[in-house]
């Protein structure tokens, strides 16, 4: 039913206090996605689509969302089984979570903000992708990339002066085959792969990497899996999150990692990008991009 000005006027309240709650403001995409929210809201309650109160009513309670302990866990899931069966079952929240999901804006990744909506006990952030019992949650989109190695610490194009200085030049790595190959027939000494990644690597422990991969470095999907599996840990040890959410909105695949040490089953796919080049992206050498 068709709500009053008056009406409307409390539900936009309601749903600033809402979001200040859930940690969403002090962002330019923050403040948009209030907007959206109350704009989507309140349009989708005048059309008779359902009831704007009734939606604020099941989203102030937070038994109606999932339990943020849940991120405790890795798992790969649908993205809209993650979301509570109180909240699927209200269609205004539905129709208006998959506008919000796509929300977005500088440093803010798809879904970053609308995660808050429907776990528990989670909050949006800026000074990390979100919260959750004190704890750091980092939020990628699919196929972006992870930093073993702090930004700055290492010269960009560094990875390109080791290709040439232990591989003459081929770069390890490569998904397509002829180079792979071009690549596995410079290494004369698989144990030059040690002082590769420790100068490519600094401040990282590679020993066990380097071992990894003198027993797999013929194997391109090993290969890469090997380096990608060492830099998610990495990457954690580096930025200090306790688990990291990536988000496949076009295929609605949410996949949560807590546990970098058992990773198998989540269908990650891992693609090192050992050589700089021409590439632009500000992070140091030596990352990797990963892909659910």
């Amino acid at each position: 039913m068709k709500g009053s000005k008056n009406n409307y006027i409390q539900i936009e309240k309601r749903v600033e206090i809402l979001l200040q709650k859930r940690g969403i403001s002090g962002h330019v995409a923050a403040e948009r996605f209030v907007k959206d929210f109350k704009a989507y809201l309140i349009y989708f309650d005048a059309t008779g689509v359902g009831s704007a109160d009734t939606t604020m009513s099941l989203l102030e309670n937070d038994s109606n969302l999932t339990d943020s302990n849940i991120l405790n866990t890795n798992f790969r899931k649908n993205l809209f089984d993650l979301i509570s069966v109180n909240l699927r079952n209200d269609t205004v929240f539905m129709k208006l979570f998959s506008i919000l999901l796509d929300n977005n804006g500088k440093g803010i990744g798809q879904g970053e903000l609308a995660l808050p909506l429907i776990l528990a006990g989670y909050s949006f952030s800026n000074d990390s992708d979100g919260m959750f019992d004190g704890k750091k949650v980092e939020v990628k989109k699919n196929g972006a990339s992870l930093k073993p190695v702090e930004t700055g610490l290492t010269e960009k194009g560094i990875v390109d002066k080791l290709n040439k200085e232990y591989w003459n030049g081929t770069v390890p790595g490569k998904i397509n085959k002829k180079l792979f190959q071009k690549h596995i027939s410079s290494v004369t000494n698989p144990d030059d792969y040690f002082s590769y990644f420790k100068n490519l690597y600094v401040g990282c422990d590679v020993s066990a990497l380097s071992e990894e991969v003198k027993k797999c470095y013929t194997d391109a999907n090993k290969f890469c899996d090997a380096i990608g599996k060492f830099a998610l840990r990495e990457y954690q040890r580096v930025d200090g999150w306790h688990n990291i959410i990536y988000i496949d909105n076009e295929k609605q695949i949410v996949v949560n990692i807590a546990d970098t040490n058992d990773i198998e089953g989540l269908g990650l796919k891992f693609s090192p990008k050992l050589s700089r080049c021409k590439d632009t992206q500000a992070i140091s050498d030596g990352y990797v991009n990963i892909s659910i």
